[in-house]
């Protein structure tokens, strides 16, 4: 009885798959999206890019659902926070979610940019690539800051006050910004408010299309390693080069000379070059 629904179940799924793949093409789509041939040596290091987009999509995710019961107010952030974790279902289970895939999301996007420097996955043609994933960094790391304060308890009150007052230090824009940031003299509601803004509407907004591009270009130009990593791919490629060039040379010697053939002693032949005076 198992195995019968077991059966059925797989060629169903085997029938809807190429039913899609007639209608629309997105299983190869799908395939050709999520399978990049890599170097043997240090496979692993190359799952670092899917981890992070796995982590920034459950961001995302876990984000949206604490938007149902957070309060972006000065009088209700910290209670509306206190009521998720002790109060709604499965709140306690989404904030540790969004809290600690937050940190993990900070530390693999930082060893993704190692791989890809120590790998030379930086130089050309991927220089704009690695470009892309700067400014992603760099706005995770907004991402990071600005949720910080959405608490509105002692610490992240305390971190931002710190987080801007570095910030203001920045040459020729750094009061401007403080200012924006604050939206007033000090940490305020209306801190709290932008801050919300920034973290809930213009930085997913704007890290949404350079994830596009940043998985446009490396679908374009591929994975890229450091020489070490394709020590015999490099050899076999030389290899194959130079039997390349012997046999174009031999073609040549035969296309400039004629030859002659004549029967030896066992009935094979033997050729012999006849150079023209």
């Amino acid at each position: 009885m198992i195995g019968r629904l077991r059966s059925q179940t797989i060629e169903t799924g085997k029938f809807l798959a190429d039913w899609m793949e007639d209608r629309t093409g997105a299983v190869t789509q799908l395939e050709h999206f999520l399978y990049e041939p890599v170097p043997k040596r240090g496979a692993w290091l190359y799952t670092l890019g899917s981890a992070t987009l796995f982590l920034i999509t459950l961001q995302f995710l876990t984000g949206i659902l604490l938007l149902f019961y957070y309060v972006p107010t000065t009088d209700h952030a910290w209670n509306s926070v206190y009521y998720i974790m002790n109060e709604a279902y499965f709140g306690q289970l989404i904030r540790g979610i969004h809290y600690w895939s937050a940190n993990f999301l900070l530390a693999v996007i930082g060893l993704h940019m190692a791989r890809t420097f120590f790998t030379g996955s930086y130089k050309a043609p991927r220089e704009i690539n690695w470009i892309v994933g700067v400014v992603l960094l760099l706005l995770v790391i907004g991402l990071a800051f600005t949720g910080y304060l959405l608490r509105w308890d002692q610490d992240g009150f305390w971190a931002s006050v710190v987080g801007i007052k570095i910030g203001s230090y920045s040459p020729f824009i750094g009061p401007y910004v403080t200012h924006f940031l604050l939206g007033g003299d000090v940490v305020g509601p209306a801190t709290l408010a932008r801050f919300f803004a920034l973290h809930v509407w213009l930085l997913p907004a704007m890290i949404a299309p350079f994830i596009g591009i940043h998985l446009y270009l490396l679908r374009r130009h591929g994975e890229f390693g450091a020489e070490f990593e394709y020590t015999d791919r490099i050899s076999k490629l030389h290899e194959r080069q130079r039997e390349e060039g012997y046999r174009q040379h031999e073609f040549e010697d035969d296309e400039e000379y004629d030859y002659d053939d004549e029967l030896d002693e066992e009935g094979g032949t033997t050729r012999h070059r006849r150079d023209d005076e």
